[in-house]
């Protein structure tokens, strides 16, 4: 009786630590984009300085180029983030499946 209790449990932890995953990868996946265009816009304003050569537009593609970087490191921390934490869902997720195995096999 104990066990099959302790299963249903496991079962209902695992739905919902599977829903919180699915959840977590949909946000990886619009961080991701985010910080693609991040990237992308970054790379088109070092090809615009490389080209540059009045001193004026230099210095304003200068400071485009440190609120880019900026946004762009700080969806890049945010993507790091998630990255732990779906790596942390997903070990969890691991461990109550071979719970269930376990009880399953000696229940």
């Amino acid at each position: 009786m104990s066990s099959t209790y302790l299963i249903a449990e496991l079962k209902q932890q695992q739905e919902k630590l599977e829903k919180a995953l699915e959840k977590l990868k949909e946000q990886k996946t619009k961080i991701n984009k985010e910080y693609l265009s991040f990237k992308k816009e970054e790379d088109k304003i070092y090809e615009e300085i490389r080209q540059c050569r009045d001193m004026y537009q230099f210095d304003r593609l200068q400071m485009r180029l440190n609120v880019v970087a900026t946004q762009r490191k700080s969806v890049e921390q945010k993507l790091s983030e998630i990255e732990k934490k779906i790596r942390g869902y997903e070990n969890e997720l691991k461990k109550i499946k071979e719970k269930i195995n376990y009880l399953r096999s000696n229940g």
